[in-house]
């Protein structure tokens, strides 16, 4: 009857750790798509920033080529 307890408690304890093990990979894979969504939408920042001010520059050789 022993045995048969610490073999279920075995068992249960070795689920348990899996299931830890689990949903650790699946965190970490849900915090590398954030990082990759994060940097994606940097760089698009980055772009729109970047062809602003290039209009900006655009404009302004433009005013002084006029005068």
């Amino acid at each position: 009857m022993k045995k048969i307890l610490k073999l279920m408690t075995y068992l249960i304890v070795l689920r348990f750790v899996i299931g830890l093990f689990n949903e650790n990979s699946s965190i970490k894979e849900q915090i590398d798509r954030l990082k990759e969504e994060i940097t994606n939408l940097e760089i698009n920042d980055l772009d729109k920033k970047i062809k602003d001010f290039q209009n900006k520059i655009d404009g302004f050789k433009d005013k002084n080529q006029e005068s």
